[in-house]
């Protein structure tokens, strides 16, 4: 018995939750460290090629196009910049990243549960965090728009427990949920909880006119890198591509989903993350932050805490809803909020040992179901997160996605050009000329936009053609993948038509590479493509151009 009740000290014992938390967060930074070399998926090449196109000078939207703010590309040039430009030195420094949200996902919770819930809160965070069903190995924009969301909201919840420089830190508050927004549009939805938070913590002072102050100092430092871009753009960018790509296209990107449809497509989302072998434990995670939301309104919180918590968890959801697209990596906004509500359950039920039962020996209890539930998620995640060949793991989750394919496909190209050659891939895989080190003959490094039905599609298709004339590159990839283009029957055809006659009269083919839905194929060259009857419907065909003026 007295055994028991030193384990059960144990978790008040801040060393000891630290102690935990560094634990967790070395595990997670481990699993991570196995799947460095795991293939870049094609928006980790969009991001690495724009941040490359960023270090060699050109700025966002003059070389590449696309609709996405471009704070990402930034993180991705810094994070280059610092672990160098390979698919390790990326996925090394969002292992970073990571474990700095995990810390910061730590001190945000401690801030409405106890110190133990704080601790059950950032192992969740990083654990989740993992589940390539919500393709957190990727180095997607979410997980920035996590981390600078978590920054701000640090910052305004420590702020009031010191009164110097406030509106300085209201400020710098401001300029982190910004960077949020800048890093993927949808982060725009968290400017409301910082004002939320700020409100709320203000309100029983009733000093409304310095709260309004407050309020706007916040707003300000969140206009502050805003305003910065857009001057950016027009002084030394191509404004009209920015304004375009992030405002116009994205207006009608965002609407061709019809809303009668949301709801299927969220369930197939929800699906989708909680499907295959991982499901066994991250599912029972997910389940669990549901059961906490109506705790939140039961547990003796303050009301502040209360509401904050709530706002949080709306605020969140808000974040996955543009579009009604429900893509895997979307939900990764959600994970700060199902983190925490996975604390307020544990908290409750240590709670009720504590204060019904009076029972505190038991919280121990709750400790080891916790540590049951996250264990069998990494059970059944064990292969991928330690031992499978990450290149197979890749293509176990992305099927016929030619992700692992296009590493051999890049170093091809890289041998045979040389570093001012350009190359053309029609198709939406831009991390072909990531690995190539070798820049894109066309600004459209993604084929989905030219086939969307919208009437911007014929002209961009039209765009597309005319820039690889002018620029003759010197191979032009044709990705014979459905996944690559997502075709319809309202798709414009001219791209396909052009295609035709511009390569039969140009280039000819000396290189190609089948792709499967469960296996990993070798490049065939030259003379390996005489005679040969490919196995696939789906491939890569890479062609030269011929000796011509």
């Amino acid at each position: 018995m007295k055994a028991v009740k030193q384990i059960s000290n144990l978790f008040d014992n801040h060393r000891f939750i630290y102690f935990l938390l560094a634990l967790s967060a070395l595990f997670v930074f481990m699993a991570r460290m196995h799947l460095l070399s795991y293939p870049l998926e094609r928006d980790e090449g969009e991001y690495a090629y724009m941040g490359r196109l960023i270090l060699d000078g050109h700025p966002p939207y003059t070389l590449a196009y696309n609709m996405k703010f471009p704070g990402t590309y930034y993180v991705y040039a810094v994070i280059m910049m610092i672990f160098g430009q390979s698919t390790f030195g990326i996925h090394l420094g969002l292992a970073f990243i990571i474990a700095a949200s995990m810390l910061l996902m730590f001190f945000v919770a401690a801030n409405f549960v106890s110190k133990s819930g704080a601790c059950i809160s950032a192992v969740s965070f990083g654990i989740i965090g993992t589940s390539w069903t919500l393709s957190g190995q990727a180095g997607h924009a979410t997980h920035f728009v996590n981390f600078f969301a978590l920054a701000g909201i640090l910052v305004l919840l420590q702020l009031y427990k010191s009164e110097k420089n406030l509106f300085l830190k209201y400020f710098f508050s401001g300029i982190l949920f910004s960077l949020a927004f800048i890093c993927k549009q949808p982060g725009l939805f968290f400017l409301f909880l910082g004002i939320t938070i700020i409100i709320v913590r203000e309100f029983d002072r009733k000093i409304f006119l310095s709260t309004a102050r407050h309020v706007a100092v916040f707003i300000l430092g969140f206009l502050t890198p805003v305003v910065t871009m857009l001057f950016y753009f027009y002084f030394f960018g191509d404004f009209n591509k920015f304004w375009f790509w992030t405002v116009k296209y994205l207006w009608m990107y965002s609407s061709q989903v019809p809303l009668s449809n949301a709801w299927e497509f969220f369930r197939i989302g929800v699906a989708s993350i909680t499907s295959n072998y991982s499901s066994e434990g991250y599912t029972a995670l997910w389940i669990v932050s549901l059961l906490g939301v109506p705790l939140i309104f039961i547990q003796k919180y303050s009301l502040q805490n209360k509401i904050i918590m709530g706002a949080l968890f709306i605020i969140s959801c808000f974040t996955i809803l543009p579009g009604f697209y429900f893509r895997e990596h979307y939900f990764i906004t959600l994970l700060p909020a199902v983190s925490l509500l996975i604390a307020v359950f544990f908290d409750y039920i240590n709670n009720l040992f504590i204060h019904v039962l009076k029972r505190p020996t038991l919280v121990w209890i709750s400790f080891f179901v916790f540590m049951i539930v996250i264990g069998t998620g990494v059970h059944a995640n064990l292969d991928y997160l330690f031992l499978k060949n990450p290149a197979m793991a890749c293509k176990q989750a992305y099927l016929s996605n030619p992700f692992a394919e296009s590493v051999e496909i890049g170093e091809f190209l890289k041998r045979n050009t040389k570093s001012d050659d350009k190359i053309a891939v029609l198709g939406s895989e831009p991390q072909i000329c990531f690995y190539a080190d070798r820049y894109s003959a066309t600004g459209y490094i993604y084929t989905y936009n030219l086939v969307e039905a919208h009437s911007y599609a014929l002209s961009m298709q039209r765009e597309m053609a005319k820039e690889i004339e002018i620029n003759k590159p010197k191979y032009v990839l044709c990705v014979n993948i459905q996944a690559s283009w997502l075709t319809n029957s309202r798709s414009e055809k001219f791209i396909f038509e052009w295609t035709n006659e511009y390569l039969k009269s140009n280039y000819r083919n000396v290189a190609m590479m089948e792709v499967f839905p469960d296996r990993i194929s070798s490049l065939r060259i030259g003379s390996q493509l005489s005679g040969y009857t490919p196995k696939s419907k789906e491939a890569i065909f890479i062609l030269e151009r011929m000796n011509k003026n």
